[in-house]
């Protein structure tokens, strides 16, 4: 395995056929699948654009390029038909961060799909992750401006990329971690406000062959890179916030959020599970 070296490959397609490319620092050609793999992916709403350009940023930096020892794959882009249109959902309207069988309804305030994998692109990773047993997964969104991690299992992921980053650069982020285990109340509370999601069913719904769960933890973007703090409770004008910041100045976003993200992501990557 090189660091510096990019392996490609599709997991599949969406709706409208475009491919979903995974990129890693290991041949996919690999006879099985190597052990304390890093699962990174973007996109997955295709109106957030920073995730995808921060995972593409991050596979072509000098981080990378030094995570020899440390398999990684990224999936920069999970919804390239949500992201050609600029649109939170895939081509059929549907949310696929809703759409995974983890206390799925059909009743969702996002729109769930026609029933729990009903969409080509979250069967693509689904069969992706079962196929390549990534024991860290980290899934990109904005812009809660924190790191969740869901389960017992991903407390240690979780901490170690907070401890990451330096106390300049945890200003505008909170660390939120579990130690209940599935089925208790903080997990009871959360299905009601998002049921079928992804990291719901990577923490608390997914369990590999040998009996292990994969450390699962969702790196929610700041909506105000240059906030002190955190506040508990977010403007109600957040997204709307980071869009029109976004349209102003990507550049100047990307600046101020890639070294600590960079930093997060290669402590994930580094993170003994």
């Amino acid at each position: 395995m090189s660091g510096s070296q990019i392996f490609i490959r599709s997991i599949g397609h969406s709706l409208e056929g475009l491919g979903i490319p995974a990129y890693a620092n290991f041949d996919f050609a690999a006879a099985a699948p190597p052990e304390n793999a890093t699962l990174l992916i973007g996109g997955m709403h295709g109106n957030e654009p920073a995730t995808v350009v921060l995972l593409e940023s991050f596979f072509q930096s000098a981080a990378w390029a030094a995570l020899d020892g440390c398999p990684v794959i990224v999936l920069p882009l999970a919804n390239p038909d949500g992201g050609k249109r600029g649109t939170r959902y895939n081509a059929r309207g549907v949310d696929l961060n809703r759409n995974c069988d983890c206390h799925w309804r059909a009743a969702s305030e996002e729109p769930s799909g026609a029933a729990p994998w009903s969409e080509p692109e979250s069967r693509a990773l689904r069969d992706f992750i079962l196929a390549w047993l990534p024991a860290k997964i980290v899934s990109l969104h904005w812009a809660l401006a924190e790191l969740d991690a869901d389960g017992p299992q991903s407390t240690g992921l979780a901490e170690a990329m907070w401890a990451g980053l330096d106390e300049m650069a945890r200003r505008p982020y909170r660390l939120r971690v579990s130690e209940l285990g599935r089925g208790q109340r903080r997990l009871a509370q959360t299905y009601v406000a998002c049921p079928g999601s992804f990291g719901q069913w990577c923490g608390y719904g997914l369990t590999y062959p040998d009996g292990t769960a994969p450390a699962m933890v969702t790196l929610e973007l700041p909506h105000d890179p240059q906030a002190a703090n955190r506040p508990d409770d977010l403007p109600d004008s957040h997204l709307d916030e980071i869009r029109a910041l976004w349209q102003k100045d990507a550049a100047g976003y990307l600046r101020a959020v890639e070294p600590g993200v960079h930093a997060m992501l290669t402590a994930a990557c580094r993170f003994p599970k």
